[in-house]
């Protein structure tokens, strides 16, 4: 009787020892898989191209010799404080450091920045990360009178727009005139033009002229052109139709709607695309920009068009009638 309930305390003392081994066993294998896993995570992100981007953080790209202005360098896809950076002029090396300041700049010095950005990493067999280098930032420095700032980077319709006709010295103009495409568009004693609800018509090559007192005398310059374009907030959709090889040696016609939205918003803004023919909706509304008609034949001919639909800024185009004429089978 005490060897039989012996054996069964021991019995159980060996079953718990082997839960308690599978446990800790479970344990250690999720504990590995994690930090596979955590590896695997880290070695594909520093497989993914990183691109340096150039800006000016104080001043203007745009301005008088003998002005100054500030060029930094960041990596927004990977904002690492371990970073270092190098800076290029017209593709040649130039400095080192997040930032490349010109003071009292130069006509010289008028040309296109370029960055780039390298660190060390244990997930490159190199031991070494670096970015791509990054979109040319121009700058031009102006020797002359007078220079018209203007936005660098392109405006969006219905967006406001200032224009400053900048003399050197920071005199105060007698009388501004405002050219757009050589044609005088305003004329007034405000160095400053704000144009509101802009249009397409709004783009183009915009310049100024002032005049200026000084002890009694007058002065009048010009400034050199500056081009400022104005994008469409929903851009006019693009039908591209193609047949392509489907199941079993059968055709499929693949229908695409190239369209772009440009806002000013971070997030993404979400499209409704349509696909008609002969003005009759082919299905619903999807949020994919392409279309695909199974096995398709002669009968699927006619004239293909689509539609897009942006609820968030109450925005909506057509694409133009696509003829796609589908070929009778051998």
């Amino acid at each position: 009787m005490f060897f039989e309930a012996y054996l069964s305390v021991v019995g159980s003392a060996v079953t718990l020892v082997n839960v308690i081994c599978s446990y800790q066993l479970a344990r250690m294998r999720l504990f590995l898989s994690l930090i596979v896993v955590s590896a695997l995570q880290k070695w594909t992100q520093a497989q993914i191209p990183r691109k340096a981007v150039a800006s000016v953080a104080e001043g203007d790209a745009h301005l008088l010799s003998g002005g100054s202005l500030l060029l930094t360098c960041d990596v927004p896809e990977d904002p690492s404080p371990l970073w270092t950076f190098d800076w290029f002029f017209n593709g040649k090396p130039l400095a080192s450091g997040q930032s490349y300041p010109i003071w009292k700049a130069r006509v010289l010095q008028s040309g296109n920045y370029t960055c780039m950005a390298v660190r060390e990493t244990e997930l490159n067999p190199t031991g070494i990360l670096e970015t791509q280098l990054s979109a040319p930032l121009r700058v031009d420095i102006d020797g002359g009178w007078i220079i018209l700032e203007a936005p660098s980077k392109p405006m969006i319709m219905e967006e406001t727009m200032s224009l400053t006709c900048r003399i050197r010295g920071h005199r105060r103009p007698e009388e501004v005139i405002f050219y757009l495409n050589g044609r005088e568009i305003w004329r007034q004693r405000n160095r400053t033009l704000t144009l509101h609800h802009l249009t397409l018509e709004h783009g183009g090559q915009y310049s100024c002229r002032a005049t200026w007192e000084v002890q009694g005398l007058y002065h009048s310059a010009e400034s050199t052109g500056v081009a400022v374009t104005v994008l469409e907030i929903l851009t006019t959709p693009q039908l591209l139709a193609s047949i392509i090889q489907g199941r079993q040696k059968k055709r499929d016609l693949k229908l695409t709607c190239v369209t772009a939205v440009n806002t000013r918003e971070s997030a993404a803004v979400p499209i409704h695309y349509y696909f008609l023919k002969n003005d009759m909706p082919l299905g619903p509304a999807t949020s994919y920009d392409t279309f695909i008609i199974p096995d398709v034949s002669a009968e699927d001919s006619g004239q293909y068009s689509c539609r897009v639909s942006v609820p968030m800024l109450r925005r909506m185009s057509w694409s133009a009638k696509e003829q796609v004429d589908i070929p009778r089978s051998r």
